[in-house]
């Protein structure tokens, strides 16, 4: 039986729509079709669908029985790896990464962060709050998970998913590419994760932490961004190719 990802709340007897990448693949390939029982997985439970029509770009779906929680770790599509910035900035960065559904935030302390890892831990419990307001206004389900703030060569102990794509966000780097030439023939359907540096940039000594936990370096054309910025647009591209948004 094909199994499909929903990001919001499902019920029993709830009527709901594929996503479009999901739609699209299935109207590509023609393999299913109305009637068709499906899995359906959400961020908590697994679900017993059946398809009850098929639109020209979207595939409706009945939410038909419960087969209780998951059994695997909730994996996060997009991941961004922030430097620690001023304040406003660092919260303005917070707010709209709810809005456009970034699922996770690991903040960093780099050679030229503003803000140092230890006294970025006293503001967790407000950075929560900006996620919980931000979360209520967008109407997002599921808010977005921030992690305790580490130290930049603690990276090398975080456990990436096999196969997930490790970029870095580096104008200092020669051989760093445009990031349209390089997603053109990536797999995006495996997580991703971003790097985004302070306004300063990275240090020499940061490059290295990168290249020695195989993260590739990509920039982007045209102008130049500010921190808080960059991971968003660079978030927001990959999540429109990836069909979440």
């Amino acid at each position: 039986m094909q199994k499909f990802f929903v990001k919001h709340k499902l019920s029993v007897d709830d009527i709901t729509h594929l996503s479009d990448s999901d739609s699209r693949n299935i109207l590509e390939r023609d393999t299913l079709h109305i009637e068709d029982y499906i899995e359906i997985e959400t961020y908590e439970r697994r679900f017993l669908a059946q398809i009850t029509d098929i639109h020209t770009n979207s595939i409706e779906i009945h939410i038909i029985e419960d087969l209780g929680e998951r059994e695997s770790d909730f994996v996060p599509s997009i991941t961004i790896i922030q430097s620690l910035s001023n304040d406003s900035k660092f919260n303005y960065f917070i707010e709209k990464s709810v809005e456009i559904g970034i699922e996770k935030i690991i903040p960093i302390e780099s050679k030229y962060s503003l803000k140092s890892k230890n006294k970025a831990i006293k503001d967790t419990g407000f950075w929560n709050k900006l996620v919980r307001d931000a979360t209520e206004q967008s109407r997002n389900i599921f808010p977005t998970i921030i992690e305790r703030p580490i130290y930049l060569k603690e990276i090398s102990n975080y456990r990436f998913e096999k196969n997930s794509i490790k970029i870095c966000f580096a104008t200092e780097v020669d051989s760093s590419r445009y990031l349209d030439e390089y997603i053109l023939n990536k797999n995006l359907k495996v997580p991703v994760y971003i790097a985004i540096g302070p306004e300063k940039g990275w240090d020499i000594t940061d490059i290295d932490i990168f290249k020695k936990n195989d993260f590739d370096f990509v920039r982007l054309k045209g102008n130049i961004l500010r921190t808080e910025t960059t991971g968003l647009v660079i978030g927001s591209i990959i999540k429109f190719l990836k069909g979440e948004i």
